[in-house]
């Protein structure tokens, strides 16, 4: 049983390996029993619930750091978190960590990399320590 981040044996790849995220998403399938793309859909399903409430809190939008192709209005940003943004090879799993109010949740933090330079559109998907997705969310980080 999974315990604690340390648990996931994570501090045993070497970051540098050309091959550390097919390892990494391989470690976290195995020792957790839930896919990385897994909880990158279950963030996707969430961005696309909220798509419009999101666009509310962006100034604007840069299509994957491309300032030449800015969107400032609501519902081309709308529509661009929905189509693009929701996808999830768009997210980049940033940290893990276990939840300090709930103790027995992973916190998985994830980056947007559709959205501006990749930390403006944050996701949050909470896994319990027996691998079930318990709930994902994102917000807007300025």
């Amino acid at each position: 049983m999974i315990e604690s981040v340390k648990d996931l044996g994570l501090d045993e790849l070497d970051q540098e390996d050309e091959n550390f995220v097919p390892l990494f998403e391989e470690r976290i399938k195995e020792r957790l029993g839930v896919s990385c793309q897994e909880i990158k859909e279950s963030l996707s399903k969430a961005i696309i619930k909220t798509a419009e409430e999101l666009s509310l809190d962006l100034p604007n939008i840069a299509p994957y750091g491309s300032y030449e192709k800015l969107l400032e209005d609501n519902d081309s940003m709308s529509e661009f978190l929905k189509t693009e943004a929701s996808k999830p090879e768009n997210m980049i799993i940033y940290s893990i960590q276990e939840d300090n109010k709930f103790k027995n949740l992973f916190k998985f933090t994830l980056y947007n990399r559709a959205v501006d330079e990749g930390e403006s559109l944050i996701g949050f998907v909470y896994v319990s320590k027996t691998g079930v997705i318990r709930h994902a969310f994102a917000q807007v980080e300025t």
